[in-house]
């Protein structure tokens, strides 16, 4: 986990290495070559409006090609939880709670937050057996309006947040999930 430590650790030196010159560098050529100049100011307006164009197929290029995504146990999965990084793994331990409970939960795992992985969040509200959403952050929910922009009104999209270092358990994911479904089986 990234941000605050919880553990003590023991920092090893990083043996020196030779990098290659960095020829797409915007600083640092120390005189050894000119400089590369990116330019963001665009005075004439059908200018500014080709480059916008421009990185609009650029942009959507990247979406197409770039969006990574795991998805975990969607088939027939009642609820869908979003979630990535460490609360991801915590998410499968309640998944497999709720399995045990005759609860069918699965999850996907937005493995770039950008490009965002909008098609298997649509793909998965299209699913007739899903009735809901839970996105689960270790934050105040910086990701659930993008499932609730991915979702689009097809089901209902919940959050459950833990911040400042706390982690949430599978118990209370458990406890959310049963409460978003109407109650426990």
């Amino acid at each position: 986990m990234i941000g605050q430590m919880m553990e003590p650790v023991e920092f090893r030196p990083v043996p020196k290495r030779t990098l290659p010159e960095k020829t797409w560098a915007t600083t640092g050529t120390d005189g050894k070559r000119q400089p590369n100049i990116i330019n963001s100011l665009f005075i004439d307006p059908q200018e500014c409006e080709n480059h916008n164009f421009k990185l609009f197929r650029k942009y959507d290029e990247i979406a197409k090609n770039e969006t990574r995504v795991e998805t975990y146990n969607l088939d027939g999965a009642e609820i869908v939880f979003v979630a990535y990084g460490t609360t991801a793994r915590i998410v499968k331990n309640a998944i497999n709670t709720l399995a045990k409970d005759g609860i069918k939960a699965g999850m996907i795992r937005p493995i770039t937050l950008w490009p965002f992985p909008t098609q298997a969040i649509k793909d998965a509200a299209d699913r007739a057996s899903v009735k809901a959403f839970l996105t689960v952050e270790m934050s105040m929910g910086q990701m659930v309006e993008d499932v609730r922009l991915a979702v689009n009104g097809k089901k209902p999209v919940e959050f459950y947040g833990r911040t400042g270092g706390m982690i949430p358990t599978p118990k209370a994911i458990v406890e959310q999930a049963k409460k978003v479904l109407g109650g426990a089986k």
